[in-house]
């Protein structure tokens, strides 16, 4: 004990903790939103060059594919060059473009009719050109589009084969030029691309081989796939991680722990990727964290002074309405508190004896009010309690059809009683916040079979056909099994009950997202728009002539409704008059 005494402990406590808790929060929140902040600008940082890097690679390989695209001013709808033309065409080609290692014509027969390279500045001999009617840069060129194709590696660096169409006056393709270009430019482009002062790019293509990279991934000795290194894999698949909610951190392909984003490059099928060590990275967030402790530490320090301070001056007066309280709990309610301080203190002394006062004539009601409910229900209850004993075990004479059927509607009524009084109990229950809710990976399948075959009497009685045919492989859900029996047999029984005629009962499943949907359709009367928009309220029941006799308690679906939402589930309802309804839940799937 600080003090010597439970009450001024409290006091203590609760002045600390008033104090003390916002400052924790401050701090927490304070450090949240700068982690929060700094994740996001790292993102940025990472997006942004990762952005700039694809615009500058997809310039540079559209204008290789746009110098290949050559435009003749001639109308015929063949190749009418001579051969002395594109072999002038192919020189200024390879002067003109550098990174293109060798470059050809190739008839609309699939032909090579000439062809140069960095090698042989006179053209390879006649022999030696190739038949490339059968190879896909040269039909997807014919077709009228430009071919990159995939990346192969040499001494020279990583070649990538090029295709585009060339057109006449009238925009018919009349040949096609094929090329080889060097991607020395691209690797300069990744290799000088940083991220403070140890960030770096790389890129990699469609087999997870690295093309060109910075920091450590210069090192030629990255010779094996990087395709289940990082974020390689989900990259090759198609997906992207930019933004502050794609942002990846794990150990990379040197065991360094990064910050990381990525980009899928759908036109070459590569993917480009950002990392940023994180001993760095964090290094601002870092020294924050150090500052703001020790900020924080200093003035909880204080604040402790501060209320040691405080409890101490107003003790002694509490002490008195200590004593005072420990007379209220043992129900003594006419020894006053006294209290002279001249101050507020005095007046809560005045106030916790009006509350003394209030709290004896309370007493004296309630008493009086249980005594006077205890004596007129006692008599009531057991005269029912008695009459229908007598009736069930014969004493009052033989029982007739229609004493049977007087039981059958007490019967009727105390169930009637019992469910509203159970739904009552599970409302309380919600709005107090004491609804047990056990949450675990689930199998649905075997409570909505449960309830099925326990409801199925119900539907037999009125020819109403009940299906449920779960699909393989069902993945399980996050919930209380026992609540989705409760959500199922009120959906189902509503289902059987709101269905005048022969019809039937389906059950279903669907995934979306991360949830697991569940519909339960029918082929009852029908809900109208109106209706729908209050169908969850607590105690509403639908005015519809059709179902006046059908009873309810108006709580079923609010239960429902609640249950759905404190598992992290949505509840809804799809419906048109005369055509059924169909009522769906949703619930979060166990990852």
């Amino acid at each position: 004990m600080i003090f010597g005494g439970k009450l001024r402990n409290k006091i203590f406590l609760t002045m600390a903790l008033v104090s003390i808790v916002p400052i924790f929060i401050a701090a927490f929140l304070s450090l949240y939103s700068i982690d929060t902040s700094h994740r996001a600008d790292v993102a940025n940082l990472e997006g942004a060059l990762i952005s700039q890097k694809y615009a500058e690679i997809k310039n540079f390989l559209d204008g290789i594919t746009g110098m290949l695209q050559l435009r003749f001013e001639f109308e015929e709808d063949k190749d009418v060059l001579d051969l002395a033309a594109k072999k002038s065409l192919l020189k200024l080609l390879l002067k003109e473009n550098q990174p293109l290692e060798e470059v050809a014509f190739v008839n609309l027969e699939g032909q090579e009719t000439v062809r140069f390279n960095r090698f042989n500045m006179e053209g390879v001999p006649k022999e030696e050109l190739r038949n490339q009617s059968q190879s896909e840069k040269f039909l997807v060129a014919k077709s009228g589009r430009d071919y990159t194709g995939p990346v192969h590696y040499t001494l020279k660096g990583p070649i990538m084969p090029v295709a585009s169409p060339s057109r006449n006056k009238n925009g018919v393709v009349v040949t096609v030029i094929t090329g080889e270009v060097n991607l020395r430019n691209i690797q300069k482009i990744i290799e000088t691309s940083k991220l403070g002062e140890s960030g770096y790019l790389y890129l990699f293509d469609h087999d997870g081989f690295l093309i060109g990279g910075g920091g450590n991934f210069k090192s030629e000795a990255v010779l094996s796939s990087l395709k289940d290194i990082g974020v390689a894999r989900a990259v090759l698949r198609g997906s992207d991680f930019l933004g502050a909610e794609g942002q990846q951190r794990y150990r990379n392909f040197f065991g360094d722990m990064v910050i990381a984003a990525a980009k899928f490059m759908p036109e070459y099928k590569w993917g480009l990727v950002a990392e940023w060590p994180t001993k760095e990275a964090d290094a601002v967030v870092r020294d924050l964290l150090y500052k703001n402790l020790i900020v924080s530490f200093s003035v909880v320090v204080a604040v402790i002074l501060i209320s040691i301070l405080l409890a101490t001056l107003i003790v002694r007066p509490v002490r008195k309405l200590e004593d005072g309280t420990e007379l209220v709990a043992k129900g003594k309610f006419d020894q006053p508190v006294i209290i002279k301080t001249g101050d507020e203190l005095e007046e809560l002394g005045a106030a916790f004896n009006r509350m003394m006062a209030g709290l004896k004539q309370l007493q004296e009601l309630k008493d009086e009010f249980v005594f006077i409910a205890a004596h007129e229900l006692r008599t009531p209850v057991a005269a029912m309690k008695g009459y229908l004993s007598l009736i069930l075990d014969g004493i009052a004479g033989p029982i007739t059809e229609k004493t049977k059927d007087f039981i059958q509607k007490v019967v009727k009524a105390n169930q009637r009683l019992i469910q509203l009084v159970n739904d009552l109990l599970e409302v309380s229950r919600s709005e107090a916040g004491r609804l047990t809710i056990k949450v675990a990976p689930v199998d649905i399948v075997e409570p909505i079979k449960t309830v099925l075959q326990e409801l199925r009497p119900l539907a037999d009685e009125k020819s109403i056909k009940m299906s449920y045919e779960p699909p393989p492989g069902l993945p399980r859900v996050l919930a209380d099994a026992d609540r989705v029996k409760e959500i199922m047999v009120n959906l189902v029984g509503n289902a059987i009950k709101y269905t005048l005629g022969a019809s039937e009962v389906l059950v279903s499943h669907d995934i979306q997202g991360g949830y697991l949907l569940t519909y339960v359709k029918d082929g009852g009367i029908g809900i109208s728009k109106e209706a729908q928009k209050r169908l969850f309220e607590k105690f509403y029941r639908v005015p519809d002539e059709k179902i006046k006799g059908i009873t309810g308690t108006g709580l079923g679906l609010f239960i429902v409704k609640e249950l759905v939402l404190k598992m992290n589930g949505k509840v809804g309802v799809s419906s048109e008059e005369g055509k059924g309804s169909i009522f769906a839940f949703s619930l979060p799937i166990a990852q």
